[in-house]
């Protein structure tokens, strides 16, 4: 499901989830703004909620 995700969503959420990082921090190694971080992992992890349910449903 992971590999499903745009790159930009995929990376963000893999840098607070698994690599742990704080949001800001994660914003930090990106350079963008701490909102979009907020925003990317918020979107990830929706679309991941929806590819895993899809996935249980067949």
């Amino acid at each position: 499901a992971l590999n499903q995700l745009p790159t930009e969503l995929r990376e963000t959420l893999l840098l607070v989830v698994v690599g742990e990082l704080t949001h800001q921090e994660a914003a930090d190694l990106l350079k963008i703004p701490l909102g979009t971080v907020l925003s990317r992992v918020s979107r990830a992890r929706q679309r991941l909620r929806q590819h895993l349910n899809a996935a249980i449903k067949t």
